[in-house]
């Protein structure tokens, strides 16, 4: 039973993911998100420019831990703080500025959702590694 599982998830593409998928995976992700997070801004340039400046700041932040999930050797780590900065972004911005409203309503999901795929690719398994070949011409007994 196990066998024919293995065999119908690797025939729909379930199996485990090779480097070059996973690179490709990371990468649609990060641009993909990075446009939408453009999109969840809207409403955020009605800020002066200082609250605009700490509100994009701290997007960044944000956006840096998803992208340590994917960088770090403490990726486990990176993943329950990105979630936690995520879910809780708006509230860590309203009592800052004292002003409940002041993040766009769209950058929680974009954030969540981001962290959420970057966390589901970085944790799903993977090919092992094929090791490094030497220099062209080099001797492998030497």
């Amino acid at each position: 039973m196990a066998g024919k599982k293995r065999r119908w998830a690797a025939m729909v593409g379930l199996g485990r993911m090779t480097d070059r998928e996973y690179r490709a995976n990371m990468n649609g992700l990060n641009m993909f998100f990075g446009a939408v997070l453009g999109l969840a801004l809207t409403g955020a340039e009605q800020l002066n420019d200082l609250r605009f400046a700490v509100v994009l700041t701290m997007v960044a932040g944000a956006v840096i831990s998803i992208l340590y999930i994917s960088s770090s050797r403490h990726r486990a780590a990176y993943a329950a703080y990105a979630v936690l900065v995520s879910a809780t972004f708006p509230e860590l911005v309203g009592v800052l500025f004292h002003d409940p409203d002041i993040v766009p309503d769209k950058i929680r999901p974009t954030l969540l959702v981001w962290a959420g795929m970057t966390i589901m690719v970085e944790f799903w398994q993977r090919e092992k590694e094929a090791p490094a070949a030497g220099p062209a011409g080099a001797d492998p007994g030497a």
